[in-house]
């Protein structure tokens, strides 16, 4: 009997271990400054906007009419705007990768925990269905139930060692649990007028509506009246949707704004139900060593703390995702923020 709880202290205190936080996490900065120098996509973005300020610029130099040099700026503007989205989803696939390691472990552990209660129910099973106590259907169901959690063991081990892989592919480091990124400190300070400065979409709009005007002023007073009539109709078009895309931006700015706030008290209410999972997981170890609980009662505990750590985690992840589109909507790189 004590050496059975001394190696079911020892597996509860590495469930315990990868349920906690990480009290040293690493930092988004560090993160990035690894994952930019390993991955050649990155130095690919950075080439591309390079290349389109160039084209830009001897656009504008080279220019004959204002709109050449209309033209040239509404190119960079839509090579600014794929840059942003390239560097995000760069930002969103590495934030993706690390958290993915760590849900991983929590799966892993409490697969491990369920498998010792399946291998606990299995142990008494035949003697309590020779005694009467249980029929063959429970019998049966609870050998099922052990083949099953078996075979989970196999696959969240695979999915574990899978997504490590895959953070050295993206990052170019081994992973260790000080690579998952804590929650920055972070206060959204732009106001409505500079977040649409700031916004690509709403430049290239205006921009095409710049450029239709300069086509109906370059029309030949001997234009046709259908060629005429056709430019005028795309200017109207293009004055419209220069409307729709700075309501489109001041709603945007309102969403990103209220979705930050949202997830910043989810994060919290993610954080107090962690806490109080970890206090009853706590109170049950307690009860196991007097003998007041069973096993099983004490490893459904410890699974459950670890469910709130895959809550906690989804949330702290959703939250600087969110960080990261906030920067990039208004012109700031979220890599090392």
């Amino acid at each position: 009997m004590k050496r059975r709880s001394s190696i079911v202290l020892v597996l509860v205190a590495a469930a315990m271990a990868m349920a906690a936080p990480p009290l040293s996490a690493g930092t988004l900065k560090d993160l990035f400054t690894a994952a930019t120098q390993s991955n050649q996509d990155y130095s690919m973005f950075k080439i591309d906007l390079e290349l389109a300020q160039l084209k830009k610029n001897k656009g504008e130099i080279e220019a004959k009419v204002e709109l050449d040099r209309v033209n040239a700026q509404f190119a960079y503007v839509s090579a600014l705007s794929d840059y942003r989205k390239s560097v995000l989803a760069f930002y969103n696939e590495v934030i993706d990768a690390a958290f993915a390691v760590a849900t991983a472990e929590a799966d892993a552990t409490a697969v491990g925990l369920n498998l010792e209660n399946a291998k606990e129910d299995d142990k008494y099973a035949e003697s309590r269905f020779r005694n009467g106590l249980i029929s063959e259907e429970i019998l049966k169901e609870i050998d099922i139930a052990l083949k099953t959690v078996s075979a989970n063991q196999e696959f969240t081990a695979w999915t574990l060692q899978d997504a490590k892989d895959n953070v050295r592919l993206v990052t170019g480091l081994a992973w260790e649990p000080k690579l998952l990124p804590d929650v920055p400190v972070f206060e959204a300070k732009a106001t409505a007028d500079e977040w649409i400065a700031k916004d690509p979409a709403l430049e290239k709009a205006r921009l095409s509506e710049k450029i239709a005007a300069l086509k109906i002023a370059a029309l030949a007073t001997n234009a046709s009246v259908y060629d005429r009539k056709i430019l005028e109709t795309e200017s109207l078009r293009a004055k419209v949707a220069a409307a729709n895309a700075e309501s489109d931006s001041r709603r945007a700015f309102e969403s990103a704004l209220s979705t930050l706030k949202n997830q910043a008290a989810l994060l919290q209410i993610r954080n107090d139900e962690y806490a109080l999972k970890k206090l009853t997981f706590d109170d049950a170890l307690r009860q196991y060593e007097k003998g007041i609980i069973s096993l099983n009662d004490k490893n459904l505990k410890a699974i459950a703390v670890l469910t709130a750590q895959k809550n906690l985690l989804a949330a702290r992840k959703s939250y600087v995702k969110t960080i990261g589109a906030y920067l990039s909507a208004i012109g700031e790189s979220p890599l090392g923020f």
